[in-house]
């Protein structure tokens, strides 16, 4: 609990030291599994459900965000040699590098989080919904609309430490607001 406190405390001095409190934003897109168990003869299995996310990011200066972000990716579990529907939630913390260009700003991002494996199923297997350690990375541009909005785009490669240590490319677009 002290250190969750002195977190918002940190987050709320820098955001405060660049003149904007912060930016929220939600997107959603498409992902794809590498080597996903249950298409064995295909690198990249694509999912035909959504990819949504959303985020909250604090300025620590004028081109470093530190982002918290919850995102759902579509996984199917291989449990006792069968697959079951699911989704990876993760709750992750990680910090955007913003490069100014001629349509707004390129962005590079990275950090670490829980990934919660939820299954479709009405009386899942005892033990097997579980959070696990996980990181991204990714690339994207933010196309500016005004100084306090932009569209953003972003490709991000999610990678947990689940049973089969599933990996994810997510492709998203959607808003960001700064307040």
């Amino acid at each position: 609990m002290r250190w969750t406190l002195a977190a918002l405390l940190v987050l709320a001095c820098a955001g405060a030291a660049s003149g904007q409190v912060l930016w929220v934003g939600a997107a959603a897109g498409t992902s794809w599994e590498w080597q996903a168990p249950t298409a064995p003869n295909q690198n990249f299995l694509h999912s035909t459900e959504g990819a949504p996310s959303a985020f909250v990011a604090v300025p620590l200066d004028e081109d470093t965000l530190l982002r918290l972000q919850a995102c759902d990716l579509p996984h199917q579990a291989v449990i006792d040699g069968v697959g079951w529907p699911g989704r990876l939630r993760g709750y992750t913390v990680g910090v955007d590098y913003l490069f100014s260009n001629t349509f707004g700003h390129y962005l590079f991002s990275g950090g670490i989080g829980a990934y919660r494996l939820r299954l479709q199923a009405k009386h899942p297997p005892a033990g097997v919904e579980q959070s696990k350690f996980g990181w991204y990375a990714g690339v994207g541009q933010w196309f500016d609309l005004s100084r306090r909005a932009r569209v953003t785009a972003d490709l991000t490669m999610h990678h947990t430490s689940h049973p089969d240590t599933p990996t994810f490319v997510a492709v998203t677009a959607g808003l960001a607001f700064s307040f």
